[in-house]
């Protein structure tokens, strides 16, 4: 009786040994499973492999075909030129009197040698400087308007920026003209390196050495939408903003957030990617007022806002514009800003195919060579959770 009992009682410990363990491991999977700070925190990266040629149908959007470039074309037509030579003479003779008649020729330069040092002493003429700054009327190729004067640059061998300020009645703005060498110069970065913390724009750009940054679009704030920076995928969720993302050739691409997915994006290259809108101008062209996604979001109210547009390869330009915050009792009265369709009109005057909106109101902020460069709307900065940045 005593090994029946035993066996009995053996039995039913294997079981409930096994019906924990299979407890635990779904409470384990829920726990890995759900959304947390800590996760997206911890990105996902895309594989070594190329996986470009799986993934490029859905992005034909994007205008770039990738196999209507035949890069073997270029040194086939170069080979028939050395058959060029052959068709001015009948045999070898011709083709060694040739180089005979040209080596006077190295003789003739050396009589202009001294004609280079005059011109020299016109260089100075240049700089017309007012208070060690220089005044510029354009920049990168850009003729600057009649309310328009500049502020300041800000260059490196790969980065060249100039920002200027508009003002026209109340309204003032400013205009940040950027030219860089490669995509890669193109970078952002969170507040403490975590999507999940906040800290001033001013401190973060300070913290990773930016020589010119604005504020991003505050995904920390928001727990939706496809968030990918440098690469590296933070969040991978539907969401009914607007979705933004640079590609590898450095291009903006604009699109509803809720018809891309996260991760076939970071295969295919992308680097960047905004969730906040709404989208501006699109082919050159400024969406109409009534087209505008803006969810929870006035169309009509003129704010502090901070965008950016591209207007060629490499060539972008980011618009800051400040606005005043009045209390007159229990309400507000807002002295200049802009409103979404003016924003996107000015984008438009200046020649960009593509511009989106980012955070803006107490968020938008600009830095210059290490301060601050616009004046926020409310009773100081904001904390915020990124910044776009360039160094």
């Amino acid at each position: 009786m005593k090994k029946k009992k035993n066996k009995r009682n053996e039995k039913l410990a294997v079981r409930i040994s096994a019906v924990t363990s299979a407890c635990l491991i779904i409470v384990v999977g829920v726990l890995c499973t759900s959304p947390s700070k800590a996760a997206e925190d911890a990105p996902y990266f895309p594989p070594d492999t190329e996986t470009e040629p799986s993934v490029t149908a859905p992005f034909t959007d994007t205008g770039y075909d990738e196999t209507t470039v035949p890069e073997t074309e270029a040194p086939e037509t170069t080979a028939p030129e050395t058959t060029g030579a052959n068709t001015t003479g009948d045999g070898t003779d011709a083709e060694t009197t040739v180089p005979e008649t040209t080596v006077p020729e190295t003789t003739v330069p050396e009589t202009t040698v001294p004609e280079t040092t005059a011109p020299e002493t016109t260089a100075p003429v240049n700089p017309p400087e007012t208070g060690g700054k220089q005044s510029y009327r354009e920049y990168n190729g850009r003729t600057f308007g009649e309310n328009e004067t500049f502020v300041g640059e800000y260059k490196t061998d790969r980065v060249q920026i100039g920002v200027s300020n508009v003002r026209e009645g109340e309204l003032s703005y400013y205009i940040c003209d950027i030219k860089i060498a490669s995509p890669s110069d193109f970078r952002t970065a969170f507040a403490n390196g975590k999507i999940s913390s906040r800290a001033y724009a001013t401190q973060i750009a300070s913290s990773v050495g930016a020589g010119f940054a604005v504020n991003g679009d505050f995904c920390g704030y928001h727990s939706d939408g496809i968030i990918i920076r440098d690469g590296g995928l933070y969040r991978n969720k539907k969401s009914s903003w607007d979705l933004c993302y640079l590609n590898k050739y450095g291009d903006l691409i604009v699109c509803k957030n809720n018809s891309q997915d996260g991760k076939s994006l970071v295969n295919y290259g992308v680097l960047q990617s905004w969730c906040f809108g709404p989208i501006l101008v699109d082919n050159y062209k400024a969406i109409p007022k009534d087209q505008l996604n803006t969810p929870k979001l006035s169309r009509s109210a003129k704010e502090p806002r901070t965008a950016i547009g591209q207007i060629d390869e490499l060539h972008y330009i980011f618009l800051v514009v400040d606005a005043k915050r009045i209390k007159n009792g229990i309400s507000w009265t807002t002295h200049g800003g802009m409103s979404f369709s003016e924003l996107a009109a000015t984008f438009e005057s200046l020649g960009c195919k593509t511009a989106y909106n980012l955070d803006g109101g107490g968020s938008t902020t600009m830095w210059l060579n290490g301060k601050l460069a616009n004046e926020p709307a409310m009773e100081g900065l904001r904390n915020i959770s990124d910044i776009i940045y360039f160094k």
